[in-house]
């Protein structure tokens, strides 16, 4: 009998990896043979990335209708359930851990099973209220909770959930199929929403330390959010003239091509794609050592520089010595290719079908 299979995400409609993995694996999924459905909690438009025409997209909540009632709890709690109930679903994936704070309630006495795919990292999710409610339900009712790295997966066994309940499954790359960046032109990346987990500013200061030596190279920024008017202003008081701001493109592999180094700041991350990006791209990086993943995916001296975390000298260090070593670059673009084949969809497709199959 197939399975019918309910992933679950906060906006649908958000350019971000959250909602670019939920949709690939959601796909993957149904081209297998599951009935597999996506619920955005929020109506905020339609899937910013594509997804199979197999796989349906449906929504829970209107903003302008409902928006109030959301805050009372019990009204999605009580939609929720009857969705659920409605669709005879057999599994249900939260594709962020805060959301299990209505959805444990919502599947409470129902035959259906429950995963939690966490996207954050455990000591960031300790500084939100709602996140550690949630967190604290989903050790006591979800059937797993799904980690996206092994130092993640350590953290929580400290914090003391049974391993039994824990799965590491990592992110799939999206560019399986794609010509590696030619790396022909003389800028350096970062991609992402301009906030300030994703530590723009630390990076425009490690670039303050070396803008005036690396000659025609320029910074681009690929994304936009609400520190952007911040970050012009640190760059324009830096005297820095080679620093460029690209808003959020649907096309952001053309950035990847348009590049030669990727680099990461980020105070924080739960799995950074955009390094995975980086590597099925070709690109060497220069990443710090944030809490999690940048060091299950940067091997230092591999296929790039891993700095210790917030450590801005030594990143722009590394960062000038990868621009004037194209040898090094050379080396870092090959391993990395090579590296990301372990982060193609099938193989990582193969390990949720067999969570979902063994769930007990």
């Amino acid at each position: 009998m197939t399975k019918r299979i309910c992933f679950f995400n906060g906006v649908i409609a958000h350019s971000g990896g959250t909602e670019r993995v939920g949709i690939m694996i959601a796909n993957a999924l149904a081209q297998r043979g599951f009935d597999v459905t996506i619920l955005s909690f929020w109506d905020y438009g339609q899937p910013f990335f594509p997804v199979d025409e197999r796989v349906k997209v449906d929504y829970l909540l209107k903003p302008s209708t409902e928006g109030k009632l959301y805050r009372t709890f019990v009204y999605p709690v009580w939609k929720l359930r009857r969705y659920i109930k409605s669709h005879g679903f057999d599994v249900f994936i939260d594709i962020d851990s805060a959301l299990a704070y209505w959805t444990v309630w919502a599947l409470c006495g129902l035959p259906c099973r429950h995963i939690v795919w966490d996207h954050f990292n455990y000591v960031h999710a300790q500084t939100e209220r709602r996140r550690v409610k949630a967190l604290q339900l989903i050790r006591s009712h979800a059937d797993r909770l799904v980690l996206l790295t092994q130092q993640d997966k350590q953290m929580y066994l400290d914090a003391g959930f049974p391993e039994r309940q824990l799965a590491v499954i990592n992110n799939p790359t999206p560019f399986e199929h794609v010509a590696p960046s030619p790396r022909s032109k003389h800028r350096v990346i970062s991609v992402g929403r301009l906030t300030d987990q994703k530590g723009c500013d630390r990076l425009i200061s490690a670039w303050s330390r070396i803008h005036r030596e690396v000659g025609d190279w320029r910074l681009a920024f690929v994304g936009s959010g609400e520190r952007h008017d911040d970050l012009v202003r640190q760059t324009k008081d830096a005297g820095i003239s080679n620093i460029d701001f690209i808003p959020t493109t649907q096309n952001v592999q053309e950035w990847y091509d348009k590049a030669s180094i990727y680099a990461m700041a980020s105070r924080y991350e739960g799995f950074p794609m955009v390094l995975l990006e980086a590597m099925s791209k070709g690109l060497p990086i220069v990443a710090n050592d944030c809490l999690t993943g940048p060091r299950e995916l940067v091997r230092d001296d591999v296929n790039g520089y891993l700095v210790a975390d917030g450590d801005m000298d030594a990143f722009a260090d590394k960062l000038l010595l990868l621009i004037k070593d194209c040898t090094k670059q050379d080396k870092f673009s090959r391993n990395g290719l090579s590296m990301s084949k372990t982060f193609h969809i099938r193989p990582i497709a193969d390990e949720w079908e067999a969570l979902i199959d063994n769930l007990s």
